[in-house]
């Protein structure tokens, strides 16, 4: 019974069993109708035709009588042509003598065959006193007739195919909820869930994605109070050794020293600062604030640098943010830039774009750039491109990481475009309301 249930839980069973029961609806609706069609029809017309046109030659008489097929066109519409050894008439206007009209056999007789041309239905009957040919004018009639049942075909297939491709997207729609829960995970969003409650295949990866997510959230909330806890239990040490080293007569080690205290102090700082973001811990001091006016005094801060910076001009932009955590990504990015730039690069670009809801910083520079397989990673604490970590040449690996923390607590974007050789372009966007 395990095996039997295991099969009709399945997803791909479920698939076979929609299609089959497809095929079998159209195969008997289109079967049965074109059988019903041919009994109504063709049959009866087939059998009686050879007859009907004996009764038909009849009446013209031996030999035929131009006269009575007068007669008989009078009273049925059908125009008749002979052609016999000795004698030749025509009731058909404009037959199309010349042209090659090709017959096929109507019935078991190969003594009557029928052929269309340009619309004009003809039927060929040969006779022992010559060939008769005789024009019909109700096969459109007969096509006009038909039209309903085609109709109502089409309108069955179309309902059948409606309900597979229903029934098709019901039990495929949890794809559409993994494929959401993976796009948020992506985001960050951790705490996403997919609906559990199927049965089949479709249940368990849900299940097994939830367990996922819920891992990786534990996993990233125990690193995040690690780093917590080990910023707060270094603050006590830091602050012995600052007292400690006001009693150190050297001067320089006392200097060396306080360097190296002083840059220790900055990171745990920095790693509390995002562990309260991150965590909700800290809010926000938000308030209108001219936006540009703040990058103005942050780039003159930097004009003795090179290769210099080169600011756009652009109308105030007031809107609700925190001026002082604003300030800290802005001039990561800006102090990034100038690094990782030579003094023969051109300046550093920074210009504004503002739109109904949103409005962007970008800050582009034209120095060393990185390969666009790091970008996923660099903004993660700690993580830095010079894996020897050499002071020389960054910092600690969590400016870039405080900034994307800063810029999701305003609910906006850090967003980064680089190439080796070519420069980094930095966006930061930010909600106006």
């Amino acid at each position: 019974m395990n095996w039997f249930k295991t099969i009709i839980l399945s997803v791909h069973a479920k698939l076979v069993v929609i299609c089959l029961i497809t095929w079998i609806c159209i195969v008997a609706i289109v079967g049965g109708l074109l059988i019903l069609h041919r009994i109504n029809s063709a049959r009866p017309f087939q059998n009686n035709v050879v007859q009907y046109f004996t009764y038909i030659l009849a009446d013209l008489g031996t030999p035929p009588s131009i006269e009575e097929a007068q007669k008989i066109y009078t009273r049925t519409g059908l125009k008749i042509l002979f052609k016999g050894k000795e004698e030749h008439w025509s009731l058909i206007e404009d037959f199309p003598e010349n042209k090659n009209i090709r017959y096929r056999s109507f019935s078991d007789s190969d003594t009557i065959g029928v052929g269309r041309f340009h619309g004009r239905h003809f039927l060929r009957f040969n006779h022992e006193t010559g060939i008769f040919i005789f024009e019909f004018s109700g096969f459109d009639q007969a096509n006009d007739r038909d039209l309903p049942m085609i109709l109502i075909l089409i309108g069955f297939l179309t309902l059948i195919l409606m309900g597979t491709y229903l029934a098709i997207k019901k039990t495929l729609k949890p794809i559409t909820w993994l494929h959401q829960g993976v796009m948020e995970v992506g985001r960050g969003n951790l705490v996403h869930t997919l609906p559990q409650d199927r049965k089949d295949e479709f249940g368990k990866l849900a299940r097994a994605f939830n367990t996922m997510t819920r891992q990786l959230r534990q996993m990233m909330d125990l690193k995040q109070q690690l780093l917590r806890d080990v910023s707060h239990e270094l603050r006590s040490p830091l602050t012995r050794m600052k007292l400690a080293l006001e009693f150190v007569n050297d001067v320089q080690i006392k200097k060396s020293l306080g360097e190296d205290i002083r840059e220790v102090e900055a990171m745990v700082t920095a790693i509390l600062e995002n562990a309260r973001l991150h965590h909700g811990h800290s809010t926000l001091n938000k308030k209108g604030t001219d936006l540009t006016a703040i990058v103005k005094d942050i780039v003159a801060g930097f004009e003795n640098r090179a290769p210099g910076i080169c600011l756009a001009d652009h109308a105030p932009i007031v809107f609700d943010f925190d001026p002082a955590r604003i300030k800290i990504v802005i001039i990561n990015i800006i102090e990034n830039a100038l690094k990782y730039s030579s003094q023969d690069d051109p300046a550093v670009e920074v210009h504004f774009t503002t739109e109904p809801c949103w409005t962007r910083v970008t800050i582009e520079d034209r120095g060393i750039g990185m390969d666009q397989s790091k970008l996923p990673l660099i903004m993660e604490p700690f993580y830095r491109l010079d894996q020897s970590r050499s002071k020389k040449t960054g910092g600690f690996g969590l400016g870039l990481s405080l900034c994307k923390t800063i810029m999701d607590a305003h609910g906006g974007t850090l967003e980064i475009n680089s190439a080796p050789g070519k420069g980094t372009c930095v966006t930061l966007i930010l909600p106006i309301n």
